[in-house]
C-alpha cells in the first residue's frame, strides 16, 4: 500500500500549482473505516484493558502475597518497561521480515500466557521470591514491544491516509479509557477476589485480543528479505537520521518525554510531602489526568482539522507551559485545587501530540520501514523518560538546600514544564497538511524515496 504525503491528504496531479487549473476542488472525503480496523481497533482496547489490569494486579500482589520491598516492587515495575529500550530496535528489524498480523497474535497469546503462568505458579506456592516474577514480567514485556510496533505497522495497512489522524485517535481515546477506568477496576477485583483470581482476570483480555487479531484480513504479506537483522536496525536509524520530518519529530518527541519523565517522577513527591495530601486525594488527582486526557483525544482529530498539523502541535506547549504555573501552588489559600486545574489542563493537550505526531510517521514512512522507523522512534523516546526522572529526582536533591525541599520540588516540575513546552521549537517549519492540496513539489519533500537495501554480499 503506498504511503500518501500528508495527513488527509491527496497528492495533487494537475501541476506544481493548483491555482493555475482555476479554483481548487473540495478534498474527496475520507473513507470511512474498515471491517478490519474495527475489530483491530478493539483487540487495541482489550489489550489496553488487560494492561491496566495486570499493571495493577502484579505489584499489588508481590506486597501483598510475597511481602516485597520498596526495592523489589520497583524491579517488577521497571522489568516489563525496560524492554524497549533492550529489545525494541531489533524487534522492529525481525518485524521486517515476518508476517505482522501473526506476529501480533502470537505476542498476545504470550501475554496472555504468561499471567496465566504466574497466577497458578502463585496458587499452588512455586513462587516464594520476587525474581521469578521480575523474569516472566519482562517476557510479558517483550511480547509487548513486538505486538505495540506490529499495531503501529498495520494501521497504516488497514486505514487510508486521510483516516489515520482518526483511527490513531480511537486507539488513544480507548488507551486514556483504560487509565481512567483500569486501576479502579484492578482494585475491585483484587479487593472482592484476591490477587490470584485478579491476575487470571487480567490475563483474559490478551486471549480476546488475540482471537480478535485473528480475523483480520491484512492484504500485505511479507516480502523475501535476506538482510541481516544489524543491517536492518542500521538502516532505520540512519533512515530516520536523514528524514527530513523524522529526524526533528522524534526529536522534538524525546524532549517532550525527557519532560514528562521529570513531572512524573517528583509530582507525587509535590503532592505528598509539600502539599500532604493523601493517597486517596493523589488516586484522584491522578484519575483527573486520565479524564483529561479522555476529553482531549476527542478533541485531537477537530484540532488538526481546523488548524492543520503543524499549529496543532504547537498549541500542544500548553501541556508544559501549564506546570510552570505549579510554583504558585506555594503561594495560594488552595494549593490542592490549583494543582487539580493544572493537571487537568496539561492532560487536555497530551493527546493531541501522540496522535499528530505517529499519524505523520506512519505516512511519511515507505511501507518496508514502518517496521524499523516506529521502533527507532519509540526506542529514543521511551529511553528519554527514565532519563528524565532521574534527572529530576538528582535536581530536586541538589536544588533542595538553596531552595528548601517545597521550592526545589516546584522548581524542578516548572523547568520540566518548559522542557516539554519548548519541544515545539524543533518541530520541522513545514508539516503535511490535511486542510489543502500540497504542491507536488513539497509532497516530494515530505517523502523520501524508498529505496532497497543493497544485496550484502
Amino acid at each position: 500500500m503506498g504511503i500518501g504525503s500528508g495527513i488527509g491528504t491527496d497528492r495533487d496531479t494537475t501541476g506544481d500549482d493548483p491555482s493555475s487549473a482555476g479554483p481548487v476542488a473540495r478534498p474527496p472525503r475520507p473513507a470511512t473505516m474498515s471491517r478490519d480496523f474495527a475489530l483491530f481497533w478493539t483487540a487495541q482496547t482489550a489489550s489496553a484493558i488487560g494492561d491496566r489490569l495486570t499493571g495493577f494486579t502484579v505489584p499489588t500482589m508481590v506486597i501483598l502475597l510475597l511481602d516485597a520491598s520498596n526495592v523489589e516492587v520497583g524491579m517488577v515495575a521497571a522489568a516489563g518497561w525496560l524492554a524497549y529500550p533492550v529489545v525494541g530496535l531489533f524487534a522492529g528489524a525481525l518485524l521486517v521480515r515476518a508476517n505482522v498480523l501473526r506476529v501480533t497474535i502470537s505476542a498476545e497469546l504470550v501475554r496472555c500466557g504468561v499471567f496465566v503462568l504466574l497466577a497458578v505458579a502463585v496458587a499452588i506456592g512455586w513462587i516464594t521470591s520476587v525474581v521469578p516474577v521480575v523474569a516472566l514480567v519482562a517476557a510479558a514485556g517483550v511480547a509487548t514491544v513486538f505486538s505495540d510496533l506490529c499495531g503501529q505497522v498495520m494501521v497504516p495497512a488497514l486505514v487510508p491516509p486521510a483516516r489515520l489522524v482518526a483511527a490513531n485517535s480511537r486507539q488513544q481515546a480507548s488507551d486514556s479509557a483504560s487509565k481512567l477506568a483500569g486501576p479502579a477496576l484492578g482494585g475491585a477485583v483484587v479487593g472482592g477476589l484476591g490477587a490470584v483470581t485478579a491476575l487470571f482476570i487480567g490475563a483474559a483480555p490478551f486471549l480476546m485480543s488475540a482471537l480478535l487479531r485473528a480475523r483480520i484480513r491484512l492484504a500485505r504479506l511479507p516480502r523475501p528479505d535476506r538482510t541481516s537483522v544489524l543491517r536492518r536496525v542500521r538502516d532505520g536509524l540512519g533512515y530516520t537520521r536523514h528524514h527530513p520530518l523524522l529526524r526533528p519529530l522524534v526529536a522534538s518527541s524525546a524532549l517532550r518525554a525527557f519532560g514528562v519523565g521529570a513531572i512524573d517522577a517528583v509530582l507525587l513527591l509535590f503532592a505528598y510531602r509539600t502539599l500532604g495530601m493523601s493517597s486517596a486525594s493523589t488516586g484522584l488527582l491522578l484519575a483527573v489526568g486520565a479524564a483529561a486526557a479522555l476529553l482531549g483525544v476527542l478533541g485531537a482529530e477537530p484540532l488538526t482539522r481546523i488548524l492543520g498539523a503543524r499549529r496543532a502541535l504547537v498549541v500542544t506547549c500548553l501541556e508544559g507551559l501549564a506546570w510552570v504555573a505549579l510554583p504558585l501552588c506555594l503561594l495560594v489559600s488552595a494549593p490542592v485545587a490549583l494543582l487539580f486545574a493544572i493537571r487537568a489542563f496539561s492532560a487536555l493537550w497530551m493527546p493531541a501530540w501522540g496522535v499528530v505526531v505517529t499519524s505523520i510517521r506512519q505516512q511519511v514512512t515507505p511501507a518496508d520501514r514502518q517496521a524499523t522507523v516506529h521502533a527507532t522512534a519509540r526506542v529514543l523516546t521511551s529511553s528519554a523518560i527514565p532519563l528524565g526522572a532521574l534527572t529530576g529526582g538528582t535536581a530536586a536533591s541538589l536544588v533542595g538546600g538553596p531552595l528548601g525541599s517545597s521550592g526545589a520540588l516546584a522548581v524542578v516540575i516548572a523547568a520540566a514544564g518548559l522542557c516539554v513546552a519548548g519541544s515545539v521549537l524543533l518541530l520541522p517549519a513545514r508539516l503535511p497538511d490535511h486542510r489543502s492540496r500540497p504542491r507536488t513539489s513539497d509532497a516530494a519533500r515530505w517523502e523520501r524515496p524508498c529505496t532497497p537495501l543493497p544485496p550484502e554480499r
